[in-house]
């Protein structure tokens, strides 16, 4: 079986949220006149209003929402030295028609011999696909991967990530074990701790675990970020927040603002799943002496029957 987490816990809105409704309340600020940002938490924790309720797309908000999130590899510094993007983080994020259930989906990055939406195969490592060929080929094969549509993307690259989190000052983590990584410059004990930007940063970057954990730190931070953002106590400035997200690129549908905060408010209590894919859903890991370096072998059929028995319709 591969490794999927099923909590009943209320999260508020967990990656929807991240990706819908923290970039639609940093739009939102963006575009208004100078004013008091609003509370986040208050702006979707209120029910809308009669006028707000004829403003919502019906159509948007009675049927399944899939975003995939991207995470790069870029920094600044690399931007200087004329680096090119790697997508070290590849989450599917899907919400129920209903609103009732929310299901997280991780591929590693060095997955190979992908499909793509041309029929053809990507025999590179996934996380070259952005880089090589666009955003539009990634979602495409990812739709083409998992067999279910994709409505929207986010990219976002490490500094952005991190600025994020400054501003919120911290987050709370849990890792199991304690994690030593002088390569991200990273010392922490096991058990709950607050962790700045840039220890954040390194939490999800290492990979003492393998990719498979570093995946399921990308969760557990994003669940601890968005509930951050939603603290009625967390006061933040969704306007410097906003001119500090340099490399955000996504094509959600901004004509339909209210209705991606309908949907972000409706998430709120949503049963939330987690799938990371791992042996067995990989069947090989290492190299194949064919030029690829480390490579990882997918079982895609069985990836696909997984993610259908999630959020197949």
């Amino acid at each position: 079986m591969a490794h999927m987490q099923r909590t009943t816990t209320i999260v508020i809105g967990l990656v929807v949220l991240v990706v819908i409704g923290l970039v639609v309340f940093l739009l939102l600020s963006g575009g208004r006149e100078a004013s008091p940002s609003p509370s986040p938490s208050a702006s979707v924790s209120s029910a809308p209003s009669a006028s707000a309720e004829s403003s919502f797309n019906a159509e948007l908000l009675d049927r399944r929402w899939t975003v995939l999130y991207v995470g790069t590899d870029l920094n600044e510094r690399r931007e200087g030295e004329g680096a090119e993007p790697n997508t070290d983080a590849l989450m599917l994020v899907s919400l129920s028609a209903d609103q009732s259930r929310l299901t997280l989906v991780s591929l590693p990055r060095d997955t190979v011999d992908v499909p793509l939406a041309d029929g053809e195969t990507w025999d590179g490592k996934v996380n070259g696909l952005y880089r090589q060929r666009g955003i539009e080929d990634l979602v495409g094969a990812m739709e083409a991967l998992y067999e279910v549509p994709i409505d929207a993307h986010v990219v976002l690259d490490m500094d952005d990530f991190a600025q994020l989190v400054e501003a919120v000052d911290e987050i709370e983590v849990s890792p199991p074990d304690p994690i030593v990584d002088p390569i991200v410059d990273l010392d922490l004990a096991a058990g709950p701790q607050t962790l700045d930007g840039g220890q954040t940063l390194s939490y999800v970057r290492t990979r003492v675990d393998k990719d498979y954990g570093r995946m399921g730190r990308q969760q557990e931070v994003l669940v601890a970020l968005v509930e951050k953002f939603l603290d009625p106590a967390t006061d933040v400035d969704l306007r410097a927040v906003l001119d500090s997200l340099d490399s955000l690129e996504t094509d959600l549908p901004l004509d339909d603002l209210p209705t991606l905060l309908e949907l972000a408010r409706r998430a709120t209590s949503a049963e939330v799943e987690t799938l990371v894919i791992q042996p067995p859903l990989i069947t090989f890991e290492g190299d194949r002496n064919d030029g690829r370096g480390y490579i990882v072998e997918a079982d895609i059929e069985a990836i696909r029957g997984e993610v259908q028995a999630l959020i197949g319709e």
